[in-house]
């Protein structure tokens, strides 16, 4: 008659899902601690290389719509800037035509053509001094390139540009000087104010453009970062209710497993007893 011993394989086997049944009671407390499915790498590697190319993408995306509100901020700046030399020209033009009346007479002129130099230096000083983040923006001399054409991040991946293009303003640029004192002068000041005015107006709505352009970027990049986020959102948050009632059962499970282990000592050690 012969008989075999395997209490200590039942204590090891006890002691192998005892240990099993904690390693998943170990990941349910992690995932509910930090709120996600891939605190550990081996909990979801695939999963969490997915997660971080979307999370990734999420940051270039705001980052995105952030370069797009401070060119638009800039553009704005530009914009009020070239108003201001706009008004400085349609003074000009009237003087031109009040200079031009036969009834007034050299001294006269003279004034007028003292007030014409003083908003000529006015719309210079605009042109000169207008600036943002420290950069000169009305006197061509600003932008990627240094020739007044701004190139905006509008995106979340290399390529995904807008351009803004922001023409020189300065009054050389523009119409050169103008001389009212004579009648072939106050011609040529009318024509020059004239293509002038043309040149501002076709600059502002070039600037106009643009600004609607970015703002329907950032609203179209918003949608689309809030979509992204929620796709991340999906493969990296945790289900707090199911993983809750994970945790109760792998809780209850490890109980039962700590049990199973400690009557599989107790009979290994029953079974020693026999034999002292």
């Amino acid at each position: 008659m012969s008989f075999s011993i395997n209490s200590n394989i039942s204590a090891m086997r006890a002691n192998l899902n005892s240990n099993i049944k904690n390693q998943g009671l170990d990941n349910t407390l992690g995932m509910l601690s930090s709120g996600s499915k891939l605190g550990n790498a081996a909990y979801d590697a695939s999963g969490l290389g997915i997660a971080n190319q979307l999370s990734a993408q999420v940051s270039g995306l705001g980052q995105a719509i952030m370069n797009s509100n401070d060119t638009i901020g800039m553009i704005q700046v530009a914009d009020g800037a070239m108003s201001g030399i706009n008004d400085n020209m349609e003074r000009i033009r009237v003087l031109t035509l009040q200079a031009s009346n036969g009834i007034l007479g050299e001294n006269d002129r003279e004034i007028i053509q003292k007030e014409i130099d003083s908003l000529l230096e006015s719309s210079d000083d605009i042109a000169k001094t207008t600036s943002y983040n420290g950069i000169n923006l009305l006197d061509g001399s600003g932008g990627t390139t240094g020739d007044g054409t701004f190139s905006t991040q509008s995106g979340a991946d290399s390529g995904d540009t807008q351009d803004v293009h922001i023409a020189d303003a300065q009054v050389a640029s523009l119409l050169g000087s103008i001389d009212i004192r004579t009648e072939a002068g106050r011609t040529s000041a009318l024509e020059s104010v004239d293509s002038a005015l043309s040149s501002i107006g076709d600059s502002r709505a070039e600037l106009g453009a643009s600004q609607n352009q970015l703002m329907s970027n950032i609203r179209n990049i918003s949608v689309t970062q809030v979509n992204v986020a929620s796709a991340e959102s999906q493969i990296r948050d945790v289900d707090f209710a199911q993983e809750s009632a994970n945790f109760s059962r792998a809780n209850i499970m490890s109980q039962v497993g700590a049990f199973s282990q400690a009557q599989a000592n107790a009979s290994a050690s029953n079974v020693t007893r026999l034999f002292q």
